[in-house]
């Protein structure tokens, strides 16, 4: 009870609101002002408050092609019971109330992605993927595909009976509810609602309140994991309060290591690296077979220095699952980090092959051509020193940039939010000398809505490098590395372009100890190193 009464306090999505006080904390509770039992004031069951509609009275019911009931009758009762239906819904706990559909959310993506996992998941975890798709589909307006989802979900769980069985199903049927809600099938969605609210009856007399919490705290941590964009924060939330009920859970060590991997990304400036490096070792040990963690704990022995630890789990992996797109990604990139650039564009390729309109395996294949092209610059430079020829190096150059454009555009061009895309997609057209093309995607990125403060911060040092290298215009480039410095969060890019700064500085007083901007650039600096002092000291 306890845990409940917690729950209703935190005030996350995750919680159902009032739980401490509801007779039963986990069900859809009738509104107060209509204490009839749902089936009763639905029309059904023998109840006093029993419609004349059910005897062939004013409100009539058909059954449609898909052998579902849908509604007839007066449009303002309709109207009245379908609030009524949404009233009870709203507290419900399943895809429909969990904010899943935000403005970065890229469907066909997470389809995708949806429907590798079934191919490579085991069995018992199919239901989730189709719980999603039900949504995804709801989302595209296809409610006859999200009710086929449903029932694939549903059928994928009988087959596999447990005592967690009715906690699962509860969310399916908060699901249908909610669809038939959207079909106007108020009756269907009732039926559903009730179903749903008698298995949490059940869990409270029979002390299972555990259990159904545990399968929501998961379903919702999965379902934000799958959706990406900012629900990595959400979803680490959801999975420690799962992993206080169940601490060795196989399936969620492993989704919560994925979780704060996501989550260090740009921030691993601000967060210690072997946060998730901890995580992933214990979740591989309790899962050994599991390839993805294998790889991202691969990742991480990178970061750390240790290649050779993390070379021998990615060879593991690939020899377990050679064709999963998805791991592949990341695969490609230790090959790319290692420099093995020819390595990583053969497993793209392939990846690609399997997912043509991957816009993240594109923007892959693009960085490892922007590898190449830094790899081939490095080669011209040690021919140049020995008074060689440079012309092959050059033209495989212009040829690399070619297609790491190529790739870039294409990445934008599936996935139309992929900002970092963007930001490299204007870096190599300023490599290419095509400028006026390199601006329009900075004002395109800064104009965005969905632009972390990281990927601002990405924006304005490539902005300010591209002004500086490749413009020469120094008073710019200043103004776009301030930006950079100005937000407070403390990734590898705000340290690169305060390196910048001090070097700008000491430049332009070298040239001229009076000059103006110089000077104001230099209190800039020892303004933002006493800010970022005393921002540390309250972070610690």
């Amino acid at each position: 009870m306890a845990k409940l009464a917690a729950l209703a306090q935190s005030g996350s999505s995750a919680v159902f609101n009032g739980a401490a006080r509801a007779e039963c904390r986990l069900r859809v509770a009738p509104p107060r002002h209509v204490p009839i039992p749902a089936n009763q004031e639905a029309g059904i069951g023998n109840g006093p408050h029993r419609r004349a509609a059910v005897h062939g009275g004013s409100r009539p019911r058909r059954l449609s092609s898909a052998g579902e009931y849908e509604d007839a009758g007066p449009p303002g009762f309709s109207e009245v019971l379908k609030n009524v239906l949404k009233k009870r819904l709203m507290n419900t706990q399943c895809h429909f109330t969990w904010n899943l559909d935000d403005k970065e959310v890229d469907i066909e993506k997470v389809e995708d992605r949806l429907y590798e996992q079934i191919q490579f998941l085991s069995f018992v975890h199919k239901y989730r993927m189709y719980n999603m798709l039900a949504f995804t589909s709801y989302l595209k307006e296809d409610y006859e595909e999200a009710v086929a989802y449903l029932k694939k979900a549903e059928g994928q769980i009988s087959e596999v009976e447990s005592d967690d069985t009715d906690a699962k199903k509860s969310i399916i049927y908060a699901n249908y509810a909610w669809i038939f809600y959207h079909k106007n099938q108020v009756i269907n969605g009732l039926r559903y609602a009730k179903k749903m609210q008698e298995i949490c009856k059940m869990s409270e007399c029979h002390n299972k309140q555990n259990v159904l919490l545990f399968e929501i705290y998961s379903e919702q941590g999965f379902s934000l994991l799958a959706f990406h964009g900012s629900h990595s924060e959400r979803a680490k939330d959801c999975f420690q309060r799962a992993l206080e009920l169940d601490p060795e859970n196989i399936e969620l060590n492993s989704s919560y290591a994925i979780s704060v991997f996501r989550l260090e990304g740009y921030s691993c400036l601000k967060k210690p690296l072997d946060e998730s490096f901890l995580l992933l070792q214990h979740a591989a040990k309790l899962n050994p077979k599991d390839t993805v963690l294998k790889v991202l704990l691969g990742l991480k022995y990178q970061d750390l220095n240790e290649s050779k630890k993390g070379l021998v789990l990615i060879e593991e992996a690939l020899r377990v699952t050679p064709e999963f797109p998805y791991l592949l990604r990341y695969v490609a990139k230790f090959y790319r980090r290692e420099g093995m650039i020819d390595e990583s564009i053969m497993v793209l390729n392939e990846a690609t092959r399997r997912n043509p309109t991957s816009g993240h395996l594109q923007h892959q294949l693009g960085m490892c051509y922007k590898k190449k092209i830094m790899s081939l610059k490095d080669c011209a430079k040690k021919l140049k020193l020995n008074f060689q020829s440079t012309r092959n190096c050059r033209e495989e150059i212009e040829d690399a940039v070619s297609k790491a454009i190529y790739h870039l555009e294409k990445a934008v061009e599936y996935k139309k939010t992929f900002v970092i895309a963007y930001i490299a997609l204007a870096s190599m057209y300023g490599r290419g000398q095509q400028y006026q093309k390199a601006e329009e995607i900075f004002y395109k990125v800064l104009n965005m809505d969905n632009v972390t403060k990281e990927e601002k911060q990405e924006l304005h040092l490539i902005w300010a490098q591209h002004e500086l290298y490749k413009k020469n215009c120094e008073i710019e480039a200043i103004g776009h590395f301030k930006e950079v410095l100005k937000i407070k969060c403390f990734t590898v890019f705000r340290r690169y372009a305060m390196e910048e700064c001090k070097s700008l500085a000491t430049k332009m007083i070298s040239r001229n100890p009076s000059d103006k901007d110089g000077l104001e650039l230099l209190d800039f600096i020892h303004q933002s190193d006493q800010e970022n002092m005393t921002d540390q000291a309250n972070h610690k």
